[in-house]
């Protein structure tokens, strides 16, 4: 089995893209694979989401909430990895087409995504949601994650091996994402949690 990770800043228009290219390969995959996709915000991330809108002096704000949509995500995903994705991806096309990131609509969109309204607001401020957030951002540390979107591949089937990739491109994900790949990545010598992850030159 293959675990993926998609490390993504949940305000990036190009995470948001590389999500439905990466779901479009992992639907189609014929080896067994899990898929977990983890917003994360660094200081960096948010200054730069912050340029790219063009509002440099509202970091902030972008900052909580950004915190606010992770801390969402994460609680969802106690009621499961598709239902969290599902989300994402809905939240991430309102906000990029203008809506504001209010509790009224954080609420409609639980409701339209059908996870249950209850044990999201239980969840939403609870300690165990803020630990996973805490969790995800000490992963991507010691991934060596320093860029968003940043893909990580795990081979489970043999040696503890992983692989690490900033390319999205066909050709990238083909050779990550195909039956070879669980061959081609126990050739890595880099260790999935220990901050030392093969990475992949981009082509």
């Amino acid at each position: 089995m293959l675990e993926v990770y998609h490390f993504v800043n949940p305000l990036s228009g190009d995470s948001l893209e590389t999500e439905k290219e990466l779901a479009s390969y992992v639907t189609t995959a014929t080896e067994k694979i899990a898929l977990q996709v983890v917003p994360v915000m660094t200081m960096q991330s948010v200054h730069e989401t912050a340029v790219a809108l063009g509002h440099p002096e509202q970091e902030q704000v972008l900052s909580q909430t950004m915190y606010r949509f992770i801390l969402d995500v994460k609680a969802l995903q106690f009621q499961g990895k598709k239902v969290a994705r599902r989300f994402l991806e809905a939240a991430q096309t309102a906000i990029f087409s203008g809506q504001p990131y209010t509790d009224e609509f954080v609420m409609g969109l639980v409701t339209d995504i059908a996870a249950d309204q209850t044990l999201f607001l239980e969840d939403r401020n609870s300690d165990l949601t803020i630990q996973a957030y805490r969790a995800d951002h000490n992963m991507a540390a010691e991934m060596g994650v320093t860029q968003f979107p940043t893909l990580v591949v795990y081979n489970t089937n043999g040696a503890n091996h992983a692989s690490r990739t900033t390319d999205f491109s066909d050709e990238s994900l083909r050779s990550l994402i195909t039956p070879s790949a669980s061959h081609q990545l126990n050739t890595y010598d880099g260790y999935l949690h220990n901050g030392h992850v093969t990475e992949i030159e981009e082509g």
